[in-house]
């Protein structure tokens, strides 16, 4: 009895032992099988504009059997260069239940990402694809599952009438104080309605002001696609040294048969004087130079110009046997200032007797480093050295030398003829 007791026993073990090992392998199996899996299920909106910012919302949901945790979703932004659609924000983004971002069985979230359209964005839909990475364990935060989605989103062009300006021309670029101008604007009506009616204003202040005109245009239709130029007359005050660029601003309103429009816009105009020097005067002390003689060689300069020039430098040169230096720097000369400086002259007692041309150079720069220069040619005569006594005298005395000498002659002559009369 003892025995069978024992056998009894041993076989319920033996089965309390089988039904425990075949139900570990049921449990180890459906573990195996358990697995997490996204879907994107809506895409809000759908439509977007050219030229405007729209937040989309994707809708993902866990499709799969088990919970996704440490849930990413991470948008490939490269995908995106080559269209017309610029991502704006961050790529990356923890989804689901903060702390772990957890997403359940059947549970949808929603992830947001800011899209800007280029104005010129063809119509058409584009694919986005968004990376999924998730763990199915919440104590691994390492994302060892992932899926590559696509969602798609329209670029469509509204039914109204849209104006784009297309480029704005100065002439000339740089406009100087005093000076008149032109503005170009050239127009284009990118939307699918017909411009109705079209204002135009440019309001300006000083120091630009309207030249023959109010600076307000007006166009009676504008068809889709059509590109039409408007040009503005301006003029810029004389006294207008301060200012370097300027902002104007162009108001647009518009129609068209569904409604009104307004669009506000900067024009940059820049305004830019310019220095401009010049030889006001040369001195030569003395007016007559010889060989040996010196003196002083004085040069004006005047700035013309509506901008100071700096760094004013002068430069001769073919006057080595003349003068003492051939470079002196003057700094800066304001508008309508004048600065003298002055050469040395000492014209070498070797020096050939002549016409000497020298070439007077003169540079400069202003405010904004652009560099300037100009040149002259000055003749310069040296004449031979003067004797102490002036040859008007010299003449003078022989010529009465010559006329005491003939008339010594004479009287000498009629002397020795009366001699030899008696």
């Amino acid at each position: 009895m003892t025995f069978k007791l024992l056998a009894k026993v041993i076989f319920k073990l033996i089965r309390k032992m089988l039904l425990l090992f075949l139900l570990l392998t049921l449990l180890l199996s459906n573990a195996n099988a358990a697995e997490s899996k996204f879907s994107i299920i809506k895409v809000y909106p759908e439509d977007l504009y050219p030229s405007e910012i729209t937040t989309v919302q994707i809708t993902l949901k866990n499709i799969g059997n088990c919970s996704a945790y440490h849930v990413t979703a991470e948008l490939l932004v490269e995908e995106l260069e080559n269209t017309p659609l610029k991502f704006i924000g961050n790529a990356k983004k923890s989804i689901g239940r903060p702390n772990v971002y957890t997403v359940d069985v059947g549970e949808e979230v929603v992830i947001q990402y800011e899209f800007y359209v280029e104005k010129d964005a063809e119509p058409t839909v584009y694919y986005i694809p968004l990376k999924v990475m998730w763990s199915d364990k919440f104590w691994k935060e390492e994302l060892e599952k992932s899926e590559l989605l696509y969602f798609g989103v329209r670029v469509v062009k509204p039914k109204r009438a849209e104006v784009d300006i297309l480029n704005i021309t100065t002439y000339p670029a740089k406009l100087k104080p005093g000076e008149k101008g032109l503005i170009e604007v050239k127009l284009k009506n990118i939307g699918n309605e017909t411009i109705q009616s079209l204002n135009m204003r440019l309001l300006v202040n000083y120091p630009i002001t309207p030249l023959e005109s109010d600076l307000e245009e007006f166009i009676t239709q504008i068809e889709p696609g059509e590109i039409v130029v408007v040009n503005f007359s301006i003029a810029v005050d004389d006294s207008a040294t301060d200012f370097t660029f300027y902002e104007i601003p162009l108001i647009l309103e518009y129609e068209d048969k569904f409604g009104s429009y307004r669009k506000n816009t900067t024009i940059g105009v820049e305004i830019r004087g310019e220095p401009k020097i010049l030889i006001q005067e040369i001195i030569v002390e003395p007016s007559e130079l010889t060989l040996g003689s010196e003196g002083m060689f004085m040069i004006t300069l005047i700035n013309i110009g509506t901008e100071s020039a700096n760094d004013v430098k002068i430069k001769i040169s073919g006057g080595e046997e003349l003068l003492t230096g051939e470079y002196q720097f003057i700094g800066e000369i304001a508008p309508g200032d004048s600065q003298t400086t002055t050469f040395g002259v000492n014209v070498d007692s070797k020096a050939k007797i002549g016409e000497y041309g020298l070439t007077i150079n003169i540079s400069y720069k202003d405010r904004y480093g652009n560099s300037y220069s100009d040149s002259k040619i000055y003749v310069l005569q040296v004449y031979p050295t003067r004797s102490l006594i002036p040859m008007e005298y010299v003449y003078v005395f022989i010529v009465i030398a010559v006329l005491f000498i003939v008339g010594y002659v004479i009287v000498g002559g009629i002397k020795i003829g009366k001699k030899k009369e008696t």
